[in-house]
């Protein structure tokens, strides 16, 4: 398909080089199912629609965290620009997250009591006007196995509002992988983002913060993005070793637990922290050719990193003063949309700005 290139809304990524791991949000599950339409699957006269999916997040901090600040977003079928996108809001009670807690985002149209029963939040069917949920259209929850997920954290703690950072990627935003991104992990086993159940490692601590290069290779041999890295497959509609789709199998009892999780608890990266140093850092025009300025003021940076998802980067180093601009060569990119990465003086903070290049 043809690749068009916009410039969104200020895209910020984060990590606290020296609080550690374990201080952010971060997806920890991810469903897909395989089931058919005017199906029943729970043994009763409710017939499946066919959206038998969910996604979950997990906080692996110290903290309760408010998700008011928090929104999910698909990037449907290798789209660069999100195309639905939703506020995290509980169906009932406080909208908190606790401390080793997970939340359970669901298709509105789940029939599945595995699901529904599990279901903190039902995803709203993706229509052109906003509902009270939506930022950008419903429909966050349709997710195919082509579709790259993101989680993001509004630095103003109002979701839809202020500056918002990508705290988590799921798939890679950009690659239109066919049916799925897929790779054997070290058991042989196949992960699959299509008709599989997956939960996130339990090691893993932190969300992928940087997009991926693309998926290339094959499944037993990948390059570039690997999905079996850092997620594992726990129930799938499609039997080991081949065989028919059994689509009644698929097992979603994983949902709204991450018991398993091994990785430490951190210390929640406050909000005006990051907002500080995001709002001292511009970059223009943009989109840009051949030359773009990278303005400093009022905070102190210690590097700046142009990199896109094929591994091309330009590098730039400041005098880490408080004010200071700096001229990047952009005249050796290929047009695209590429992350400015910009990493304070002090390497507790990095946020990742877009640059169009044209």
């Amino acid at each position: 398909m043809k690749k068009s290139y916009f410039l969104v809304s200020a895209l910020l990524l984060t990590t606290a080089v020296s609080y550690g791991q374990g201080t952010e949000l971060f997806l920890s599950e991810y469903t897909e199912g395989a089931h058919m339409a005017n199906v029943s699957y729970n043994g009763g006269a409710s017939l499946s629609t066919g959206n038998e999916r969910a996604l979950e997040v997990f906080n692996p901090t110290l903290a309760d965290v408010n998700l008011d600040a928090y929104s999910i977003r698909r990037y449907s079928n290798g789209s660069q620009v999100v195309t639905e996108e939703e506020k995290l809001k509980r169906k009932t009670g406080t909208n908190v997250l606790n401390s080793t807690a997970a939340f359970v985002y669901s298709n509105g149209e789940s029939t599945i009591t595995a699901i529904t029963s599990k279901a903190d939040q039902l995803g709203a069917f993706p229509v052109a006007t906003p509902g009270p949920n939506t930022i950008l259209r419903g429909g966050v929850a349709y997710h195919n196995g082509n579709d790259a997920i993101g989680l993001v954290r509004w630095t103003s703690g109002t979701a839809g509002v202020g500056n918002p950072v990508l705290v988590d990627i799921f798939g890679v935003i950009g690659q239109d992988p066919g049916t799925s991104w897929s790779a054997q992990d070290a058991a042989g086993v196949l992960v699959t983002s299509a008709n599989q159940s997956l939960i996130r490692r339990p090691s893993v601590s932190i969300g992928t913060r940087t997009n991926p290069q693309p998926q290339g290779g094959t499944p037993t041999v990948r390059t570039g993005y690997n999905i079996a890295t850092e997620w594992e497959s726990y129930s799938s509609a499609f039997p080991a070793g081949g065989g028919p789709a059994d689509p009644a199998s698929q097992s979603y009892a994983r949902l709204g637990e991450h018991n398993d999780y091994t990785g430490p608890f951190g210390t929640y990266l406050p909000l005006k922290t990051l907002d500080k140093f995001n709002t001292g850092i511009s970059i223009y025009p943009n989109p840009a050719s051949g030359s773009a300025t990278v303005e400093i003021k009022g905070v102190k940076v210690g590097s700046i990193v142009v990199l896109n998802n094929l591994g091309q980067t330009i590098s730039a180093q400041p005098r880490g003063l408080g004010s200071e601009k700096l001229t990047l060569d952009i005249s050796a990119l290929k047009p695209g949309l590429y992350f400015v990465q910009c990493l304070s003086a002090d390497g507790q903070i990095k946020v990742y700005k877009e640059l169009v290049v044209k």
